[in-house]
């Protein structure tokens, strides 16, 4: 973190200002330190403050975006069937665009490996980035060439950053692997400046994602992970999401059937099915929600103007 970055920065147990010390600094980036309230002190590795455990319920995406950190960025897809489904996606669902965003400060809320934040930074945006789990630590090496961004390892439902901050937040696929999705929102709320806006996507109730099959392998590999981690929902992955990606070429009618009993995504691209198929079933939290569900949640947090967008589940309000 930059030093000039503590100004927006609190104690997200009590709501007070910070003091640093400073262990470690390259000019005026802190690399190893102590941010410090009357009450708390939190530490700072790798340059990036830590306001929850570094191990914690996350883990499963911690695991997944340092192992797949660049798959779904725009320029590891050149050329291939997912070009342009990042930046076609972010536009879609928060509909920022140069013309809103230039100088402006953004908060990208859960950002795994930072492909939305990548889109912010090609549109002159000024992005801010938050994630539960050390996939903030992906996150920062992918941007390792601006040193100016702020990461933060941090919950989304109690944000560390002071009130009226930010001028635009966004949080896509994200809420909805929380314990408490409403209190996303709120907290969305809460940082972001008078007339900023703040846009949101959500897995649907009836979605793939909420399936009951897919539910019953992910309770089946949190239940291994404290054993095995990561290796048996990553073979599963590998050895259904690729079976599925490929039969689908041939019809994707046919396996239907097949991923009723052993779920799976099928994208254009298998690297993103295997992943999509990880992402799906390793997840503590998993909830599907309305339209109408969410707009509850804007109106009752205190948004204005609240308007559907167009992927799904996707909201946008204004403060």
């Amino acid at each position: 973190m930059n030093k000039n970055h503590l100004k927006l920065l609190r104690d997200p147990s009590t709501g007070e200002d910070l003091n640093i010390l400073i262990n470690k600094s390259n000019g005026d980036e802190v690399i190893e330190g102590l941010l410090k309230s009357s009450s708390n002190s939190y530490k700072i590795t790798n340059g990036i403050p830590r306001f929850v455990n570094e191990t914690n319920y996350s883990d499963n995406f911690g695991w997944q975006w340092n192992k797949w950190a660049r798959v779904q960025f725009e320029d590891e897809n050149i050329n291939r069937s997912m070009e342009g489904h990042t930046k076609n996606m972010f536009k879609t669902i928060s509909e920022l665009d140069e013309n809103k965003i230039s100088n402006k400060t953004v908060l990208d809320i859960g950002c795994g490996p930072g492909r939305f934040s990548d889109i912010v930074l090609d549109l002159g945006g000024l992005p801010v980035m938050i994630d539960h789990s050390n996939a903030i630590d992906a996150c920062k090496e992918n941007f390792k060439n601006n040193p100016n961004i702020l990461f933060v390892q941090g919950d989304a439902l109690n944000l560390p950053f002071k009130d009226e901050v930010f001028d635009f937040a966004f949080s896509i696929g994200v809420l909805h692997h929380t314990p408490d999705p409403q209190r996303g929102v709120l907290e969305a709320n809460r940082v972001l400046k008078q007339g900023g806006e703040f846009s949101i996507s959500v897995y649907s109730e009836n979605s793939y994602y909420t399936f009951p099959t897919v539910h019953l392998w992910r309770k089946f590999f949190k239940f291994l992970w404290p054993l095995f981690k990561h290796y048996p929902p990553l073979i599963y992955s590998n050895i259904f999401g690729r079976f599925n990606h490929y039969l689908g070429k041939v019809n994707k009618y046919i396996t239907y059937p097949f991923r009723i009993i052993f779920p799976t995504t099928v994208l254009p691209d298998v690297r993103w099915s295997v992943l999509d198929t990880f992402d799906s079933i390793t997840t503590s939290y998993q909830s599907g929600h309305t339209i109408y569900e969410v707009y509850y949640w804007y109106k009752q947090s205190g948004f204005n103007k609240i308007r559907p967008g167009n992927w799904r589940v996707n909201l946008i309000g204004t403060k």
